[in-house]
């Protein structure tokens, strides 16, 4: 089979697009997976219709925040996804203060995206309830496994402890 005849792969849609011969293709199935006339109203049904907690992603707007608290959500996570979808898309950090200010205490708000360490953690974590580190994690796992992200939350535990303690100093 000459190069140009065989198929692309992506490993995590090999399966889904086996016989892929270009990246047109692969962008069908990927605009497949969108269904762009989703709106609050399906986010209503869901929650007329289920008893479990609801935790929305991708939240960088404050109406989109409060949208989430009057459905009944019991979380947002805001998130650009990495910036990776949406080329001009805010930084989380940057819209953090106006969403947590729009929806009080009405549901939990959580960061996704921007941490890198323990002093991150701390300075976030005085607008919002809790963050992710999805890379820090993902980096050390894997480059060390199980030991690697270990390493890291104690890396991070330990910057989090000197930066609470240099804050207190500021305090005096």
């Amino acid at each position: 089979m000459s190069p140009s005849a065989a198929p692309l792969i992506f490993g995590n849609l090999k399966d889904a697009v086996a016989d892929a011969r270009n990246l047109g293709q692969f962008k069908q199935w990927v605009d497949g997976q969108f269904d762009p006339s989703v709106t609050w109203r399906d986010m209503e049904w869901i929650r007329d219709n289920w008893t479990g907690p609801i935790v929305i992603k991708g939240v960088l707007d404050s109406e989109d925040a409060r949208r989430a608290a009057d459905i009944g959500a019991q979380a947002i996570i805001i998130s650009n996804h990495g910036g990776r979808q949406l080329d001009s898309a805010p930084s989380t950090i940057s819209v953090l203060p106006r969403i947590v200010d729009a929806v009080g205490d009405r549901l939990e708000v959580l960061m996704d995206g921007g941490i890198r360490s323990g002093q991150d953690v701390v300075s976030h974590g005085t607008r919002c309830e809790r963050c992710s580190i999805g890379k820090a994690w993902v980096y050390a796992l894997a480059a060390e496994g199980e030991n690697g992200v270990s390493d890291v939350l104690k890396i991070m535990k330990r910057e989090m402890e000197i930066t609470m303690a240099l804050l207190r100093r500021l305090q005096r």
